[in-house]
């Protein structure tokens, strides 16, 4: 379980990032995480994958304390989460099953539960067909199914994707969380989608947390019956038109106009976002040097 106990997080330029952060995600379940820009979304993740420390408060999961480990065990932590990034970050001379395999390396599994692993996420994925090809020979989309096969080769607990749909087109979109709720249905994986994508949200609904200027406004599951018209497109049932505005309005209120701090913590955010994009390598680097001093 994912818990946040009045979590704050400021940092050391005096932007507040998170203000008392409280909540709950049990096993299993499928969130997606969403806000404008600068809002505090990823500090939020960099609090639960140990890349940052909160302030204040505590962040706990599985019963770990994850703001109290130790640096050196941060990498052992991790082994326990996956990561998907908008930049799919596929090593470009290695294959599709090089790719996904190489997550398993790292950790020294033997070569055959390796092999068997790797053909069982690309099974998953859609793309056992695909396993002696380059990245750059695939599109967009299987792109990030790879990248997904190898964020949970290792089975973590936890697979957050941030913005995973964010460079594909509408029919990719709805294929890729058709997918993402597969994984989360057969291996029972505890999924964070960090989304800007509103109708996505809405054609799969989930428990959606909704977060501004370092608050969490809204939690729950969208209420709303919705109706396929063709893809991409969703009608809302007239009656419940109004009661629908009333939510926007709501939203509009509490998001106001941008203070400067959200500005400045928007500028922090974009580097963190680089240092995201090579966390998991540079976890790579960490599994081999903390197993070298065990």
């Amino acid at each position: 379980m994912i818990e946040f106990r009045n979590v704050s997080k400021t940092y050391k330029n005096g932007t507040h990032a998170l203000e008392n952060i409280n909540l709950k995600v049990e096993d299993g379940e499928f969130v997606y995480i969403m806000g404008p820009t600068g809002s505090g979304k990823s500090t939020l993740i960099k609090l639960l994958d140990g890349e940052e420390v909160p302030s204040g408060g505590s962040v706990i999961v599985n019963n770990v304390n994850v703001g109290r480990l130790r640096k050196s065990k941060v990498y052992l932590y991790r082994r326990k989460i996956g990561v998907v990034f908008q930049d799919y970050r596929l090593l470009p001379e290695k294959t599709v099953f090089e790719n996904v395999a190489y997550a398993l390396e790292v950790l020294d599994m033997p070569n055959d539960k390796i092999r068997k692993r790797t053909r069982e996420v690309l099974k998953l994925v859609d793309l056992a067909d695909k396993s002696n090809v380059k990245p750059r020979e695939l599109s967009g989309g299987q792109q990030q199914r790879v990248a997904i096969a190898r964020a949970i080769a290792k089975r973590p607990a936890i697979l957050i994707a941030d913005e995973p749909t964010g460079n594909l087109d509408p029919s990719m979109t709805d294929e890729m969380i058709t997918l993402l709720e597969k994984i989360n249905r057969e291996e029972k994986t505890t999924l964070l989608v960090v989304t800007h994508n509103d109708v996505m949200v809405e054609y799969h609904p989930k428990r959606t947390i909704r977060i501004a200027s370092g608050h969490i406004v809204n939690d729950g599951t969208h209420g709303d019956l919705f109706y396929k018209q063709g893809l991409g497109t969703i009608k809302r049932p007239a009656a419940q038109e109004k009661e629908k505005d009333k939510e926007v309005e709501q939203t509009l209120e509490v998001k106001e106009e941008p203070r400067e701090k959200d500005k400045m913590t928007e500028s922090e955010a974009q580097d963190q976002v680089i240092s995201e994009i090579t966390m998991q390598l540079d976890a790579i680097k960490e599994l081999s040097e903390g197993d070298r001093h065990e």
